[in-house]
């Protein structure tokens, strides 16, 4: 069994009348199968698999759009959506059990990573 550190931190001067500054860790225990980090291209044609939704288990999954003007749909291989990624931006999330992931790009083609890890 391995760990992995998941390290999120938010942070504003200016967003509301008052200071934003929050930082939370946390350390989970993952097991296999996982993907380590990998770069395919994501195109507008078809949803490509990333998650098979046949692989039992809740996996932690990181996906960055390296695309500099256009973004990736990201959904379960039932059509339900999950996120929104735009140029540049990237997302840590569990994915359900059973639910996959596929990705999509909008407009043209685009350059991602992603990685993921089963939760043990």
């Amino acid at each position: 069994m391995a760990t992995l550190t998941a390290k999120l931190t938010l942070s504003s001067s200016n967003i509301s009348s008052d200071s934003l500054n929050v930082t939370v860790t946390n350390t989970v225990s993952t097991t296999t199968p996982s993907v380590g980090l990998s770069r395919v291209a994501i195109t507008t044609s078809d949803n490509q698999e990333l998650v098979d939704e046949g692989t039992s288990g809740v996996f932690y999954f990181y996906f960055k759009n390296l695309d500099p003007t256009n973004f990736v749909i990201l959904q379960t291989t039932a059509s339900v959506q999950y996120a929104r990624v735009g140029p540049g931006e990237f997302t840590f999330f569990a994915v359900n059990d059973g639910a996959g992931l596929e990705a999509r790009a909008d407009t043209n083609t685009c350059a991602v990573e992603y990685a993921y890890w089963k939760k043990a």
